[in-house]
C-alpha cells in the first residue's frame, strides 16, 4: 500500500497542475490598451506689440574740463595781492581778479612816454614856426628883389638918357642888392627844408611816443590779471612777495562753463544714434543725441556734441564726447572733474519695432512661433539687444506669440501647450 501511495502521489500532483493550466489558460480575461495622448511640452509665450523704439546706448567715462591753461603774466615783477580764492578748487567768475603785480615802474614808464610826447609836440610846434618863419623871409626877399629890379630898370633908362656908352657900374643898377635878395630866399628855402625835416622827425617822435605810452598803459592794467573766463584753480604756483617773470607760471585753470565726458562705444552702436558723418569726426553736432549720467545717485543731463572719428586698433571702438553745461552750478549736486560716471545715450526713433525679453533668441536670429499649439521657426532681424530684452525689426507681426521658455529638443511643427506668460491660462 505503501508503495502504490509512492507511485501515485506525484501523478496525482501533476495531473491537477495540467488540470489546472488548462484552465486558467481557457479561462483568462482579455487585457484592453489604454489610449495615451502624446506629449505636449508646457511653454510660456510672450504676444508680439509692435510700436516706435528708442534704444538706450550705455557707457562709461571720466568727466574732464575742456580746456585747461597755464596762467602767465605778459609783464613781469613783483607780485603784491593774491585773491583769497586763488586756491586749489577755487572758483571764478570771468573777469574777477586773481592777482596784481606792483605797478609803480609801469606807471613810470607811463610818465616818461606822455613826457615824450609832449616833447616831440613841442618840436613840431618849433618846426612850424621855423616853417613860417621862413616863407614869410623869402615873401621879404621876392618883394625886394621886385623892387631892386625896378629901381635897375630906372638906372638904366637914366643912364642912356645921359647919352652914356658904357656899362652902367653894379651899384648903379642894384646888383648886389639882388644878389643879396636872392641869397635871402635861398636861405629861406633851406631854412624851411630844414624845419619840415624837423617837423616829420618831431612827427616821428610823437608816434613812437604815443606807441610807448599805449604799451605803458596796456602794462600798467596788465598788472591785475583777472580770470580768462570762468574757471576753477587746478593748481597754485605763486605767492604774495614773489617776483613774477613772463615765463612763470602762476597757476593752472580749468574752465568750468562746461564739462566732456569721453565716451567708447563699440562700432554697431553707431548706427542706432543721431550722429552725420559719426566717422569723420572733429565736426561740432547741432542738437546731438541726449545723454543722462549717473554717479553716485546723482544724473546730470547733457548732449553728444563730436565723435573723435578714430578707431580704435585693439578694442574696435571709437569715442564720442559728451558736454554737460555748468558742471559746478549751485543749484544742483556738482559734476566734480575726474569722477567717473555712467552714461545713458538716447538712440534714434525706430517705427514698428518689438520688444521682447532675450530668451526668446534662437541662434542669434531665429525665435520660435506658437501658432494654434505647434511651435515654428522663423527668422528675424535683431535691431539691439541688452542683458534682458532685444529690439526685433523685421521678421515677425503684431499679435503673434513666441516662446520665450527654453526647450530641451525642438521639431519643426511640434505640439505645445501654450500659455501667455503672466497670464492665468
Amino acid at each position: 500500500m505503501r508503495r502504490v501511495l509512492q507511485i501515485l502521489l506525484p501523478l496525482l500532483i501533476v495531473g491537477l497542475g495540467v488540470s489546472g493550466s488548462i484552465w486558467l489558460i481557457e479561462n483568462k480575461k482579455q487585457i484592453q490598451p489604454i489610449p495615451r495622448e502624446r506629449f505636449k511640452p508646457r511653454i510660456e509665450t510672450v504676444e508680439v506689440t509692435l510700436g516706435n523704439f528708442q534704444p538706450i546706448i550705455t557707457a562709461q567715462g571720466t568727466v574732464e574740463p575742456h580746456t585747461v591753461i597755464n596762467l602767465t603774466p605778459e609783464i613781469s615783477g613783483r607780485i603784491i595781492f593774491v585773491s583769497a580764492k586763488l586756491v586749489v578748487g577755487g572758483l571764478f567768475e570771468k573777469g574777477e581778479e586773481l592777482l596784481r603785480i606792483d605797478v609803480k615802474d609801469y606807471e613810470l614808464a607811463l610818465e616818461r612816454a606822455k613826457a615824450d610826447i609832449n616833447s616831440a609836440q613841442s618840436q613840431i610846434t618849433n618846426a612850424l614856426a621855423q616853417i613860417s618863419s621862413a616863407v614869410a623871409q623869402k615873401a621879404k626877399s621876392e618883394s625886394r628883389i621886385m623892387r631892386e629890379e625896378a629901381e635897375a630898370k630906372a638906372a638904366r633908362a637914366e643912364w642912356v638918357l645921359l647919352g652914356k656908352e658904357n656899362d652902367p657900374p653894379d651899384l648903379l643898377v642894384r646888383v648886389p642888392q639882388i644878389n643879396e635878395a636872392k641869397a635871402g630866399i635861398t636861405s629861406a628855402i633851406a631854412l624851411s627844408n630844414a624845419a619840415r625835416a624837423q617837423k616829420q622827425s618831431a612827427k616821428a617822435l610823437v608816434k613812437a611816443a604815443e606807441a610807448s605810452r599805449e604799451q605803458a598803459e596796456l602794462n600798467v592794467k596788465r598788472c591785475v590779471i583777472k580770470s580768462p573766463f570762468r574757471c576753477r584753480v587746478q593748481s597754485r604756483n605763486i605767492g604774495v612777495g614773489q617776483i613774477a617773470s613772463r615765463a612763470s607760471v602762476l597757476a593752472q585753470l580749468q574752465s568750468v562753463d562746461y564739462a566732456e565726458v569721453r565716451l567708447l562705444l563699440p562700432l554697431d552702436e553707431f548706427r542706432h544714434l543721431q550722429i552725420t558723418n559719426a566717422f569723420r569726426g572733429g565736426m561740432s553736432i547741432a542738437n546731438g543725441p541726449s545723454v543722462t549720467l549717473t554717479a553716485h545717485g546723482n544724473k546730470w543731463s547733457g548732449r553728444i556734441v563730436r565723435s573723435e572719428g578714430e578707431i580704435q586698433v585693439g578694442t574696435q571702438m571709437m569715442a564720442v564726447v559728451a558736454q554737460v553745461s555748468k558742471p559746478y552750478a549751485n543749484d544742483r549736486p556738482a559734476l566734480s572733474f575726474g569722477q567717473f560716471v555712467s552714461a545713458a545715450i538716447q538712440g534714434r526713433s525706430f517705427k514698428d519695432i518689438a520688444i521682447l525679453p532675450t530668451t526668446v533668441l534662437r541662434d542669434d536670429d531665429l525665435v520660435y512661433v506658437a501658432d494654434n499649439n505647434k511651435l515654428h521657426t522663423r527668422k528675424v532681424t535683431v535691431l539691439w539687444s541688452s542683458r534682458k530684452q532685444i529690439a526685433i525689426s523685421a521678421g515677425l507681426k503684431n499679435g503673434e506669440r513666441v516662446c520665450a521658455s527654453s526647450l530641451d529638443s525642438f521639431v519643426e511643427g511640434m505640439d505645445v501647450t501654450a500659455i501667455l506668460k503672466g497670464s492665468d491660462e
